[in-house]
């Protein structure tokens, strides 16, 4: 099938989680489909992380053989036939959904929501208790369920937020494709397990809020016992706040292109997130190196990970110290959340795993029925789009 990809910006699948799983779905459906991807923000993109960065993650695609589009996506959508087309979130579903109706009438539209972003706005106003963050979180559910809504099907992450939208929407069509992990061998570790390591996004909030709240009511009470440890974080964009926080005991690395090293030569993975939703790339993806993770409930929602079998779940600053001293001390508590959380990664989130699904949903695109424009709305846009065709050009080159 032929399938149109509309991204804000180009995968980048050593930057940030969301990015990874974009990427390894896209790598997956090349295999077997013709994909375009068109990124229309790719300016803002080359601004932002400059133009050999940026060539370089669109040489990654041109290996695959995905296509290049135009950042204009109405040209696109003007000049070629797609079966489906695929918005990578829902922000910008409003702004071109009526035109992908218009010149691919039969064209299934999906929505890959990444996450439910109004639930991890909620999830931070039910920690912030203030009812600005209350408002806000209700501003952006009524836009994202309204995108939602117009789709012909939302892929979701996880069970809870697939349930959470069959809750707020009647009669949505809903998938599920969680994260994709590549798996390297599992190498065992010996102590001392004193190096722990925090990988994350700082363009994205719970993660400047969750190193915050380690950094200044977590690794106190851990140094306080044993002054040996040390953390290393890890990922793009570090503010001020968060580069302030580096000591002789804590290490801000910023960006680092390739994280295995780190996950390597790291003991423990920490997750103290507090607020968010989805499912964690960075609690899969330190599993899958064996590392054992400490976190919240928050950081282990999505995965259906076991508290202490696989994962290591903490409620509060005080049993989230403990529990990394615990673990840092018990060699034999340390090998089973190892052996344990790679092999569940291995069985339930590998590409191998995930493969057969991405399958299983694009066949069955075909059995949806695509919905259509309005009367009204389709005689509109073709009043426009004739109207700008054959006499509005002549006015704009006069000008």
């Amino acid at each position: 099938m032929n399938i149109l990809i509309v991204s804000m910006w180009l995968p980048m699948p050593d930057r940030a989680s969301a990015d990874l799983r974009f990427y390894t779905f896209l790598k997956i459906l090349s295999k077997s489909h013709q994909i375009t991807i068109c990124p229309f923000n790719l300016n803002e993109q080359v601004e932002e992380i400059g133009e050999e960065a940026v060539q370089g993650y669109l040489n990654i695609l041109k290996n695959l053989s995905i296509h290049l589009g135009t950042t204009d996506v109405l040209t696109t959508l003007r000049i070629e036939k797609f079966d489906i087309v695929i918005f990578e979130y829902f922000h910008y579903v409003n702004r071109y959904i009526d035109f992908v109706r218009f010149f691919q009438p039969k064209a299934r539209i999906l929505v890959d929501s990444v996450d439910i972003t109004y639930n991890r706005f909620f999830s931070k106003a039910n920690l912030t208790k203030d009812s600005a963050d209350f408002k806000y979180a209700e501003t952006i559910k009524n836009q994202e369920l309204s995108a939602y809504a117009r789709a012909d099907m939302t892929i979701t992450v996880t069970i809870d937020d697939d349930l959470l939208l069959k809750k707020d929407i009647s009669n949505i069509k809903t998938c599920i494709l969680p994260n994709i992990h590549k798996i390297p061998e599992r190498l065992s570790r010996t102590p001392p397990y004193t190096k722990l390591l925090f990988v994350g996004a700082f363009k994205h909030e719970p993660n400047i809020d969750a190193i915050h709240y380690f950094c200044k009511e977590i690794f106190p009470k851990i140094l306080e016992v044993n002054p040996n440890f040390q953390l290393e974080v890890v990922g793009p964009n570090p503010p001020e706040s968060v580069l302030e926080l580096q000591s002789e005991n804590i290490f801000i690395r910023g960006f680092i292109e390739d994280l295995e090293e780190h996950y390597r030569n790291a003991h423990i993975s920490i997750a103290p997130l507090r607020f968010g939703g989805g499912m964690k790339g960075k609690i899969g993806e330190a599993l899958s190196y064996g590392i054992p993770v400490v976190t919240t409930q928050i950081g282990a929602e999505g995965f259906g990970l076991t508290n202490n079998e696989n994962i290591l779940v903490a409620e509060t600053s005080n049993q989230f110290a403990e529990l990394v001293l615990k673990v840092s001390r018990d060699e034999q508590l340390y090998e089973k959340l190892s052996i344990n959380g790679y092999n569940f990664i291995k069985d339930k989130y590998s590409e191998d795993a995930t493969n057969k699904r991405i399958t299983e949903i694009i066949d069955s695109i075909p059995l949806i029925t695509p919905k259509k424009l309005s009367v009204i709305t389709r005689i509109k846009m073709f009043v426009k789009f004739s109207y700008n065709r054959h006499f509005g050009w002549r006015l704009n080159s006069t000008k």
